[in-house]
C-alpha cells in the first residue's frame, strides 16, 4: 500500500491544507501514519485519486511505490563536559555533607557557650594569681606636707615677683543723663570742667589721648605723635575689625560739636 504524505497531496492537488483536510472529512477519509515514519501522516494512492475526481482536480502520474525514507543515523554522542563543570558539579555533590559537619560543629560551640560558671575557690585561686603581680609592685612615697609647702611657697613668692602690668585708664568725656557731659579722670576723680571753656582746652593740653561717648556715637581721640605736644589730634573706632580714623585738628579745635560731628561719621560706618 502506498502512502502519500499530506504535503505532497496539497502539492499535487494545488491547494493549502486546510482545503484538502476539509476534502477529506467531506469523504470520511481518515489519514493514516507512514510504514517507513510514523511521523508522517498521509492518504492512500486510491484516496487521493477520489479526492481529486470528485473536486474535478487533474492529478499527474502518481508513482506505484512511495519511496522509502532513509533512516537516520545514530545520533552522535554528546561533546563532554568541561573541567570546571566536572568540578562545580561535585563540589556541588560535596556541599550537603559539609552543611552536616558545620551544624554539627556549630551545636558543639553552643554547648560549650552555655556550660554553668566555674566554682567560687576556682575564680577566688585566678584572682589571687592576677593581684599578687600588683601587690608586689612597689608603691611611690608620698611628698610629705613640709616638702609640698615649701614648693607652694616657691610658687608663692614666684607669682609675687613677677611685675604686673599696669592697667591703662584713658580719660572719659561722657553725655550724661541730664543733658550735659561729665569729665571723669583716672587719677583725680570727676572733674568740674566746663567743656569748650579756656580750663577745658588747658587740660586737653596735658592729655595724649581719651575716650569720648557722645549723644551721636562714641570715639577714642590721640595725638599724632610725630610732633606732640602741638601734634593735631585724630578720632579712632574699631568696627567689624576695621579701623577708621577722623582728623580733628589742633587743640584749639577740639570742641564739643567737633567731637560729637566726628562721633556721628564714625557711627555711620555702622549702617
Amino acid at each position: 500500500m502506498t502512502i502519500i504524505s499530506l504535503a505532497d497531496c496539497c502539492r499535487r492537488l494545488s491547494i493549502d491544507p486546510k482545503t484538502f483536510r476539509r476534502w477529506l472529512a467531506l469523504h470520511e477519509l481518515t489519514v493514516q501514519p507512514h510504514p517507513a515514519d510514523a511521523r508522517i501522516k498521509g492518504v492512500t494512492r486510491d484516496q487521493l485519486l477520489l479526492v481529486a475526481t470528485a473536486h474535478r482536480r487533474t492529478l499527474p502520474s502518481l508513482p506505484e511505490v512511495l519511496p522509502v525514507l532513509a533512516p537516520t543515523g545514530k545520533p552522535e554522542p554528546p561533546p563532554p563536559l568541561p573541567r570546571e563543570t566536572i568540578d562545580l558539579l561535585q563540589a556541588l555533590t560535596d556541599l550537603p555533607a559539609q552543611i552536616a559537619a558545620l551544624q554539627q560543629h556549630l551545636a558543639v560551640l553552643t554547648q560549650q557557650v552555655h556550660l554553668p560558671p566555674a566554682t567560687t575557690s576556682h575564680s577566688q585561686d585566678i584572682a589571687g594569681a592576677v593581684a599578687e603581680p600588683v601587690l608586689a609592685r612597689p608603691v611611690m612615697a608620698s611628698p610629705t606636707p613640709a616638702k609640698a609647702a615649701a614648693k607652694s611657697r616657691q610658687l608663692a613668692s614666684l607669682a609675687t615677683d613677677r611685675p604686673r602690668q599696669p592697667v591703662h585708664v584713658l580719660p572719659l568725656v561722657e553725655y550724661g543723663t541730664h543733658g550735659d557731659y561729665v569729665v571723669i579722670c583716672p587719677t583725680q576723680g570727676l572733674l568740674s570742667l566746663q567743656p569748650d571753656s579756656p580750663e577745658w582746652f588747658t587740660w586737653l593740653g596735658t592729655l595724649s589721648s581719651f575716650r569720648f561717648v557722645g549723644k551721636f556715637g562714641r570715639l577714642t581721640v590721640h595725638r599724632e605723635s610725630q610732633r606732640w605736644p602741638r601734634a593735631a589730634w585724630r578720632a579712632h573706632r574699631q568696627i567689624r575689625n576695621h579701623s577708621y580714623n577722623h582728623r580733628l585738628g589742633p587743640t584749639e579745635c577740639l570742641t564739643i560739636a567737633v567731637l560729637e560731628q566726628a562721633a556721628a561719621a564714625l557711627q555711620s560706618h555702622l549702617k
